[in-house]
């Protein structure tokens, strides 16, 4: 027989928000293009260059490089615990 888990609300939504704001990110593949319009604010990219971005848990970026192992050291050297995204 198995034992059921009682799931627990986290708290609330802006616990959630800041839950591994600072030490959990994630590398996925990206455009210059969707950086240039989701983040104005940074540095112009090239357009139409296909990238690999290391993102912090609530989806701002960190960094970006040509390959994702790049970005996971990166990660390591900041103390970021990187996770798959789904």
């Amino acid at each position: 027989m198995t034992k059921k888990t009682k799931i627990e609300p986290f708290g609330s939504q802006v616990e959630f928000a800041e839950f591994g704001k600072n030490a959990i990110a994630y590398v996925r593949e990206v455009t210059s293009d969707d950086l240039n319009q989701r983040f104005p604010q940074g540095p112009e990219l090239p357009q139409g260059v296909d990238l690999w971005g290391l993102f912090t848990a609530d989806g701002h970026p960190i960094a970006v490089a040509d390959e994702p192992m790049a970005l996971v050291h990166n990660a390591s050297e900041m103390e970021l615990e990187t996770v798959q995204r789904h």
